[in-house]
């Protein structure tokens, strides 16, 4: 959704609702996006828009069946029914993203894949077909590959060709039309690229160097950028403003921010009562359906665990007195506190404080801030939203309303 900020577009991702076919893909956008740009309408505490940005999300299957003859023309129709603006794609989850069990199964295919350039490719052209005329375009996409085991040579050099690949064919989609898509790796705890230095590293001792020319050079800088997802970040406790400054230097764009909050338990800072209810709460965070990488912070440095549950083995029911741990959940982007547990939303404000005087501009060109809550349908009870738009849309009011005082912040 614009703001007053006229360089931005906000919206959410719609990979919070389950369907891997096309079929799925606009019934939930009739009963779930539509509904969040009603109650967002329905919000008197701000100057709300008749719009919503949604990223939208494309399981393998519902890609191909986008581009089949006619779907397309029948998608966009829909969308613009709907006052909905189709401005960026998941393209990390290819397959069904919302079986009963996830976990590793999100990282595959890999980038050194063939399948992974296909689905690429074919939500490129699925995104230049649907974006409103003289916009911009970001792809999210899987940080190469989950770490373990480590990609032989050859497959982290095919890794580098088959991007190459797709910054070509976004280059040639910018020649012949004008249009610009962009590329963003995102970065997450556990994999290959599990933080801002890993992926500045692959990017600049990898990425780069298989340019042969300079024009090739220039492509990759362009095409090939960074999604910066703030819960991720948070969890492997980045400062946002360092890390972001470290990227611009070297001369690598942000295309997207994925805005998601972490959950946070500082052990030290508990007693008693205090740690048992704590210790309790969070277990409910150990669902089944997806990973929850957790990075432990104690005196010794820092230590990611790959998954939470893990964690509850190896301490045997008995809660830490020190440290603070960050859980790779994404919890409602609006609540500061989740009752004995914290969250970690104080890194949005941090983030939007270095990104949003960068928007528009050469670091920050697209502009595409998208709220990313997909774990509304595990969360535990206690946290969840009696109707999931009306969740969605209380995240969209909250994030907006941190703009807007970001602005008359600037202005003061």
């Amino acid at each position: 959704m614009n703001r007053t900020l006229h360089r931005i577009q906000t919206g959410y991702c719609t990979n919070v609702h389950a369907g891997r076919e096309l079929a799925s893909v606009l019934d939930n956008l009739q009963s779930h996006s539509a509904d969040v740009l009603v109650r967002m309408r329905a919000d008197r505490s701000g100057n709300r828009s008749e719009e919503l940005g949604v990223g939208l999300w494309f399981s393998e299957v519902s890609a191909k069946e986008a581009l089949e003859p006619n779907n397309l023309l029948r998608l966009s129709k829909e969308l613009h029914r709907l006052n909905l603006i189709p401005f960026t794609l998941n393209g990390f989850p290819q397959g069904d993203f919302h079986q009963s069990v996830v976990k590793h199964r999100v990282y595959l295919p890999t980038w050194w894949d063939e399948a992974r350039v296909l689905y690429t490719s074919n939500l490129i052209s699925i995104l230049d077909a649907l974006l409103p005329t003289g916009s911009v375009g970001s792809i999210s996409t899987l940080p190469v590959a989950w770490s373990k085991p480590s990609p032989s040579v050859e497959q982290l050099n095919q890794s580098v060709a088959n991007l190459r690949t797709i910054a070509q064919q976004l280059a040639q989609l910018y020649d012949r039309t004008g249009r610009y898509i962009t590329l963003c790796l995102e970065p997450e705890p556990g994999c290959l690229l599990t933080d801002s230095p890993s992926f500045r590293q692959f990017y600049l001792d990898h990425l780069l160097p298989s340019a042969k020319t300079a024009n090739d050079r220039k492509i990759l800088l362009q095409h090939i950028t960074l999604c910066h997802d703030i819960c991720h970040a948070a969890v492997m406790f980045e400062d946002q403003a360092i890390e972001l400054e470290a990227t611009k230097r070297a001369g690598i764009k942000i295309g997207k921010v994925q805005v998601s909050s972490a959950v946070q338990v500082d052990w030290s800072s508990l007693h008693g009562s205090q740690r048992e209810q704590a210790w309790k709460q969070l277990s409910g965070f150990g669902e089944d359906r997806y990973l929850h990488q957790t990075c432990l912070k104690t005196h010794d440095g820092i230590q990611l665990i790959e998954d939470l549950p893990k964690l509850f083995e190896q301490y045997g029911g008995n809660a830490p007195t020190e440290g603070i741990w960050r859980v790779h959940f994404h919890v409602p982007i609006f609540l500061e506190s989740l009752g004995s547990l914290e969250s970690t939303q104080s890194e949005i404000q941090k983030c939007l404080g270095v990104l949003l005087p960068e928007a528009g501009k050469e670091f920050f060109p697209t502009g595409h801030l998208e709220v990313e809550t997909y774990a509304w349908p595990v969360l535990p009870k206690s946290l969840q939203s009696p109707l999931l738009s009306e969740g969605i849309a209380k995240e969209m009011i909250w994030f907006e309303d941190r703009i807007d005082d970001y602005q008359v912040g600037a202005k003061t």
